[in-house]
């Protein structure tokens, strides 16, 4: 009873203190681009709209959205309101996972892994996220709980626990495809162990998978996700191995990736399966063999996938989110076992105390932080005639959103001829100057600033009249961003 209470105790203040590392900053920094379509092009109006958009906008299921809409009629669609519910299920993630742990290989592998998951830089990230992956994360941690529980000898209330599975298994595919690939290797390990007792679980999971299946057809025909493969999967996958250890902080931040962060926690995480190989027994290797096999799992099958002949490449970090509990549960039983105790509680100590001290550096440094939109917008201000800001294509719909002035993302291939009155350049840091070919005849600089850790150059058209805009040429500009978008505002009617 005493070793329950403490462990108790020590859950609930980990669960604390993962809750003050993603609700002390929530509201902090502006929308990022996915951001803004959850809350202006799903939520904007009611619910029925709201589900409508999932299907032409989105790829994904339409649970978050449910959710999400129903939490903003109390929380508001503010950047604090419509975030903390990912906020919430981030929280809920970590008492979950010492429940895991549990069960796996008793209360210090559960007390190690709520910890690891509370100090995890990549949750801390999406629960600090308008979109569906943190609530993806909650989801396959309860559907592994209730696996792992199924998965024991016989014992009282299994059919609950299928029945759970069935449940919480079906809940992670609406909120997110890629549930689906752990979901396999639970399936498997559920059927060779315990065989036609896993059937009410399973015929809940197979309703979902129906239902859904018309939905994710409709959504694929979009193509929404189609720009995923256009980038180099060797590079993705070292940029999850990455991200899975200190979170964000490379290209959906818009700067250069520095792995170095990561080396120190996957150099400690390979030392914990180490120390399982070496010093861990029978038991324990099997205990952390669950986890891993899911989080393998949810990795693997997308990896083959996209290799396969006129397969699809959706490997990206946050679409592998699944894999991350599983894995950090793997390293809990790994840094726990018996015969290595004190050094795998040197090791766990390091890695929990290094990953805190990045969610800190993550939550205070600009430069590990969503551009600040918001901001730029304010500089901004309001325009007295036609203006064109160029800048991050991933950056036009939050800006847009920030502005309120009616701003439009131009095409280049719509062939309008536009005249402006001003060109503004926002770049992540200091850029340099446009050449006058960019900019064309007229132009000159009227100022320049810095705001935040982006960059502003205003340039305006010396007299009355207005100039041409050089559409095709602006996006040739240096930004140090990868591809430029260009914004126009100020454009009265008629």
């Amino acid at each position: 009873m005493r070793n329950r209470s403490r462990a108790f105790w020590i859950v609930v203040g980990l669960t604390a203190l993962g809750a003050g590392l993603r609700f002390a900053t929530l509201g902090v920094q502006a929308y990022h681009h996915d951001e803004i379509v959850t809350a202006s092009r799903v939520l904007r109006v009611g619910f029925g709209h709201a589900m409508d958009a999932v299907g032409f906008s989105e790829s994904a299921p339409p649970l978050y959205y449910a959710l999400a809409w129903l939490w903003t009629q109390v929380a508001g669609t503010g950047e604090w309101g419509l975030r903390s519910l990912s906020a919430a299920a981030g929280v809920a993630t970590i008492p979950v996972a010492y429940l895991i742990g549990r069960e796996l290989r008793g209360a210090r592998a559960g007390v190690l892994a709520a910890a690891l998951v509370a100090v995890n830089p990549m949750l801390l990230w999406y629960s600090q996220e308008a979109r569906a992956y943190s609530l993806l994360g909650l989801f396959c941690a309860l559907s592994l709980l209730y696996c792992v529980r199924a998965l024991q000898s016989e014992r009282l209330g299994e059919k609950r626990d299928f029945v759970l599975w069935g449940v919480f298994s079906a809940l992670a595919l609406a909120t997110h495809y890629f549930a689906v690939f752990p979901l396999l290797t639970e399936i498997l390990l559920l059927a060779r162990r315990r065989g036609r007792a896993m059937l009410p679980g399973l015929s809940i999971v197979g309703l979902a998978m129906l239902a859904l299946a018309p939905l994710a057809y409709h959504q694929m025909s979009y193509g929404h996700a189609e720009w995923i493969g256009k980038f180099s999967l060797g590079h993705r996958l070292g940029e999850t191995a990455v991200t899975f250890t200190v979170g964000e902080i490379g290209d959906i931040i818009g700067r250069a990736e520095h792995p170095e962060p990561a080396l120190v926690p996957l150099a400690l995480i390979l030392a914990g399966f180490a120390l399982l190989l070496w010093r861990g027994g029978r038991d324990e290797r099997r205990a952390a063999a669950v986890p891993l096999a899911v989080g393998a799992t949810a990795v693997g099958i997308p990896l083959l996938l996209a290799l396969g002949p006129g397969g699809k490449d959706f490997v990206l970090a946050r679409n592998l989110l699944p894999a991350l509990v599983p894995l950090l549960l793997a390293v809990a039983v790994a840094l726990t076992v018996e015969r290595a105790r004190r050094l795998g509680t040197a090791v766990a100590v390091l890695l929990v105390l290094y990953s805190l001290g990045f969610c800190i550096k993550a939550s205070t440094d600009p430069d590990l932080q969503r551009p600040d939109w918001e901001a730029v917008a304010k500089h901004l201000g309001e325009p007295d005639g036609p203006r064109a800001t160029v800048t991050w294509v991933i950056g036009e719909a939050p800006l847009r959103y920030y502005l309120s002035t009616g701003a439009i993302q131009l095409k280049a291939s719509e062939g309008y001829d536009w005249l402006v009155r001003e060109i503004t350049f926002v770049s992540m840091g200091e850029a340099p100057p446009p050449p006058g070919r960019l900019l064309g005849p007229g132009f000159r600089e009227t100022g320049h600033e810095e705001v935040g850790e982006l960059f502003l150059r205003r340039y305006r058209v010396s007299g009355p009249e207005l100039a041409p805009l050089r559409l095709r040429d602006l996006r040739h500009a240096q930004t140090n961003f990868r591809n430029n978008g260009v914004l126009l505002d100020g454009v009265g009617p008629g």
